[in-house]
């Protein structure tokens, strides 16, 4: 053991600098240009093709509740959803 360690004053360690918190950014899909907020949503099946108990049925219900792409993405649908949906013939946008 060091004799000189016991006597030596501890290293005092810089503060480290705290990050800003930032505000969070709302992050927009390539599909939310294709897709403008105010563009009317139609369910064009009758059935929710979504496997029952699944998140994707859940989110396909709101559909039925009618609006526009703004309203269903405010009720916590995305944009995504809405591009496959699309391209499945299963609702209609615009």
């Amino acid at each position: 053991m060091n004799p000189d360690a016991a006597t030596t004053p501890p290293v005092d360690k810089p503060e480290k600098a705290k990050k800003e918190k930032k505000e969070p950014t709302v992050r927009r899909s390539k599909f939310a240009e294709i897709y403008p907020d105010d563009a009317a949503v139609e369910v064009l099946v009758e059935k929710n093709p979504k496997k029952e108990g699944s998140k994707a049925h859940e989110r396909f219900k709101l559909y039925k509740k009618g609006g526009t792409v703004k309203d269903f993405i405010d009720a916590g649908g995305t944009y995504q959803d809405i591009a496959y949906n699309v391209g499945r013939q299963f609702i209609k946008v615009g």
